[in-house]
């Protein structure tokens, strides 16, 4: 079953006027009650006009607001099954089949929709901040914590000085001790909690550098942010912390990811070469003998892990040329 209307619910239009997002931030917390409300009370709430709540039918392809409620209705189903996760169309009484479907075409769904919100010129730039960061900083709190953690090893591990903050108290300390030659990357779905914004102030009054990711592109972090990353989300309040919810973050981290990796070339594969090596000697001690093969694998593995995406950059030792006092040298 394809989600037709949610899917464009749910996929930022930059067509969209200000009356619009108001409508439609109502319609997707309210769920099958927008469906059911008279267009007086939508327009109340929204503070629009009648005329503006029948365009904003229209702009989703309907004739007419009555048409578009029932139609969604029918997307939605049974309000007796929906509980809180709407979002998804998950009854309690389907079968484990039909749910793995539909989440599948979410998960399809909301990468699809974030790649559409890429702006390739803001990953270029990106990318060169990244590269030419003394130091990285990753922050974010509960679920995008774990996003700036998993974020903070991958970069680490490719030689750029990195570090991942979750704790409050040591985010603000950290911010006060930036410059300019530092790059904070903060990760709020709404954009809006209060920790982040605060450190990002302070990181902001050192002259660091902020790359905000976030669902929401009118959000205060990201009108703090001198580069922003937006990805598509679909959940409701208490549906927080799906795994599809989390799959556009991990994806555009890794797309940067693989754009530094690309513009580092040889340098990002013997960083990796090296600590796949430093972790494989955990597995016993060396010998003469087994060094060699290990490392061959370990230098393959780092070759296919890095460059998959950019066959080209395995010549990158006469391509890529960084400043002997790169903070990428400086790490290894």
């Amino acid at each position: 079953m394809t989600l037709r209307i949610l899917d464009k619910l749910y996929a930022s239009d930059t067509n969209l006027t200000k009356a619009d997002l108001a409508l439609l931030e109502y319609v997707k917390a309210k769920g099958l009650d927008a469906c059911n409300a008279p267009i007086s009370e939508i327009a109340k709430s929204c503070g629009v006009s009648h005329a503006t709540v029948t365009r904003f039918a229209r702009k989703f392809g309907f004739d007419s607001l009555q048409a578009f409620k029932i139609a969604l209705a029918q997307e939605l189903g049974p309000s007796d099954n929906q509980g809180h996760l709407i979002a998804v169309n998950i009854s309690y009484d389907e079968s484990s089949e039909v749910t793995a479907r539909k989440l599948d075409e979410l998960s399809t769904s909301t990468i699809h929709h974030t790649v559409q919100l890429i702006d390739h010129e803001v990953l270029r730039r990106i990318t060169q901040r990244l590269t030419n960061a003394h130091r990285l900083f990753f922050i974010g709190k509960g679920n995008s914590g774990f996003a700036a953690s998993d974020s903070a090893y991958k970069f680490n591990r490719i030689g750029i000085d990195t570090r991942a903050i979750t704790d409050t108290h040591e985010m603000l300390m950290q911010s006060t001790m930036l410059n300019k030659r530092d790059v904070v990357v903060a990760f709020s779905n709404t954009g809006e909690t209060k920790e982040i914004i605060k450190a990002v102030q302070l990181a902001k009054n050192e002259h660091a550098k902020v790359i905000a990711v976030s669902a929401q592109p009118e959000s205060s972090l990201c009108q703090l942010a001198d580069e922003v990353l937006i990805y598509a989300i679909r959940e409701s309040y208490l549906d927080s912390g799906s795994i599809y919810s989390k799959l556009a973050v991990f994806f555009l981290i890794d797309l940067v990811y693989t754009e530094v990796c690309k513009h580092l070339g040889e340098h990002a594969v013997a960083t990796k070469r090296k600590t796949a090596l430093a972790l494989q000697e955990l597995d016993g001690p060396s010998t003469p003998d087994a060094a060699a093969p290990a490392a061959a694998a370990a230098s393959a593995g780092a070759k296919a892990d890095t460059l998959s995406a950019h066959p080209g950059a395995g010549s990158a030792s006469d391509k890529v040329h960084e400043p002997s006092d790169s903070p990428q040298e400086q790490a290894t």
